[in-house]
């Protein structure tokens, strides 16, 4: 069953209702957005009689690590679930499953997501892309399904909306983010703590991975185009990891005529992770999708099996056929 709209699918209400033993998943590499959703599905379902797991990841990204303190029971995986819960992903590779087999006890897979390019691979899907974020979907779904919002999940929720919207600046801000931003302050989120964890408690090598990144720039075509670069050799010379990067690539943004940027970060000599952005409506996920990945219309991603320099020529190639370069 598919919904591509803002109705909660009745089967999907159903399903929860009937559930017993549920896991909670979301995409590899979680995000704010997604690591907000997972925790307040994992937070609130119990108050419903619910058994909730939540497999992986079992290390929080660095930025979120704050978080930790809101999940109840991460990584504990059951022998027996009839429901899995996909929270974020546009595709079944994409989830992180830990050690979790989906095939094993027939579960029903609920697929929750708001990216434009969804495979709608669940047995129950609500896809939304007018939605700015899973969060805001989420919120919706907890109150329908009537279940209490303490303040750790409204800071989870919280952090999911503003993350995924840039700070309420994305062109996906809408009045729905901002209404249920208000909401979940009523309910306890601390504005001024959340947007000091994730955006203003660097640790001294995500500042150093900004240096690399920044002194690495190029741009091209006066401007408009501008890449940075996190390369193993800097990285290696300066001790930080690529994991370590979540919003450089926004630094790219706040420069005066860029249109679109594209953050590279070296993992392995031939495997080069993206992280693109743009604006002034530009559809930037289409050069993401070319390459295998995915993501909505001004911010996306994807992975690259090349080298450094290939990858870049071969992004940029691709960049300049879509604004229409030769």
């Amino acid at each position: 069953m598919t919904c591509n709209n803002e109705r909660i699918p009745d089967e999907l209400i159903t399903r929860i209702q009937d559930a017993k033993n549920i896991i909670i998943v979301s995409h590899k590499n979680c995000d704010g957005d997604s690591l907000g959703s997972v925790i307040a599905l994992q937070r609130s379902l119990p108050s419903m009689g619910k058994n909730v797991f939540v497999p992986a990841p079992t290390e929080f990204p660095q930025r979120y690590d704050f978080m930790r303190k809101y999940s109840n029971s991460w990584g504990v995986i059951p022998t027996q679930y009839d429901t899995i819960i996909a929270v974020d992903c546009s595709n079944m590779e994409r989830i992180e499953w830990g050690d979790i087999h989906p095939e094993i006890n027939d579960a029903i897979i609920i697929n929750i997501d708001h990216h434009e390019v969804n495979e709608n691979f669940g047995h129950i899907n609500w896809v939304n892309p007018a939605e700015p974020a899973v969060g805001t979907m989420i919120y919706k779904l907890l109150r329908e399904l009537s279940v209490p919002v303490d303040t750790y999940t409204a800071n989870a929720l919280y952090v999911a909306i503003m993350t995924d919207t840039g700070r309420f600046s994305f062109n996906n801000t809408n009045s729905d983010a901002l209404k249920i931003a208000g909401e979940l302050i009523e309910f306890g989120a601390d504005p001024k703590a959340l947007t000091t964890e994730v955006y203003f408690n660097f640790s001294e090598s995500y500042l150093r991975n900004i240096g690399i990144a920044l002194f690495n720039s190029r741009s091209f075509h006066r401007g408009r185009i501008l890449f940075l670069t996190l390369d193993r050799a800097a990285m290696r010379n300066f001790s930080t990891t690529p994991e370590d990067s979540e919003g450089i690539i926004d630094f790219a943004m706040a420069v005066r005529n860029v249109d679109v940027a594209v953050l590279f970060k070296e993992l392995a000599p031939n495997r080069v992770r993206l992280s693109f952005r743009s604006r002034r409506g530009i559809d930037i996920v289409k050069v993401a999708e070319f390459f295998g990945g995915g993501g909505h219309p001004n911010a996306a991603g994807c992975t690259i099996n090349s080298n450094l320099a290939t990858a870049q020529k071969s992004v940029l190639e691709n960049i300049r056929k879509l604004l229409g370069y030769k």
